[in-house]
């Protein structure tokens, strides 16, 4: 392909995204129930705590003999925004190998050692990974793959569809990426964390997350926040040395 195909393509992708995100960013907009940057900060975060997703992913697994069985791979989470499962890979000392097994949310305690999951070598098979509630099962190549290629039920999303995206604000414009989400303990979440981009301070900022009620789709591979580049002006950055992180 000549040089000038491929910088004609580029260009055309750049502009579709451009297009897809700014009708994204006016969807927003017209949605009801968000809540305004002069009602928000960070007093709250600070005062309750919780888990980042950043130590909630890959986190110890233990298993009903309180053993270390394996880690968090990936986060289930509902159109409420609160989470409804947790995939993990376990099984490295079992005989059946490592596998991945679905855990509902009521069954997992969370403490300070890690993750707690009632799942033993004898009822593994219990907790398969593609619960119909949950996961439906599609033409999957690698079973290594699971955890991020696992297509998920109606208004159920994993957490990786959210972590790392690009992130805009107003018309479409670059803000930075989604580096960190924050959840209460009992699995809702608090807020989505992004890091800014040099032009818009370099720091990270949290803020509250809409999910489904703003437009936003698990699919996407830019979260629009819905605001507009001047409800920014006044941002605080988040510190996480006040954040009273359960694993931090």
């Amino acid at each position: 392909m000549r040089l000038s195909q491929s910088a004609s393509i580029l260009a055309l992708a750049i502009a579709s995204a451009t297009v897809a995100t700014q009708a994204q960013a006016e969807e927003n907009k017209g949605k009801g129930n968000v809540t305004a940057i002069s009602e928000w900060n960070y007093d709250t975060l600070y005062e309750e705590g919780g888990m980042t997703a950043e130590s909630l992913m890959d986190t110890e697994v233990f298993g009903a003999d309180d053993e270390e069985i394996g880690s968090v791979e990936n986060i289930l989470l509902n159109d409420k925004n609160e989470i409804v499962a947790v995939i993990a890979q376990v099984g490295g000392l079992w005989d059946i190998g490592d596998t991945h097994v679905l855990v509902p949310w009521e069954e997992v305690d969370v403490n300070e050692d890690g993750v707690s999951i009632p799942v033993h070598e004898d009822n593994a098979d219990d907790y398969g990974l593609f619960d119909e509630e949950y996961v439906t099962k599609t033409d999957l190549s690698y079973i290594s793959q699971i955890d991020d290629d696992a297509n998920t039920g109606t208004r159920i999303w994993k957490l990786t569809d959210l972590l790392d995206d690009y992130a805009s604000v107003g018309e479409g414009n670059g803000y930075g990426y989604v580096d960190n989400v924050l959840f209460k303990e009992d699995g809702e979440i608090q807020a989505v964390v992004i890091e800014a981009d040099s032009s818009y301070g370099g720091e990270p900022y949290a803020y509250p997350f809409h999910g489904f009620d703003t437009g936003w789709d698990p699919s996407y591979s830019t979260y629009t926040l819905p605001y507009d580049e001047a409800d920014l002006d006044d941002a605080t950055a988040f510190d996480y040395d006040e954040y009273d992180g359960l694993w931090d």
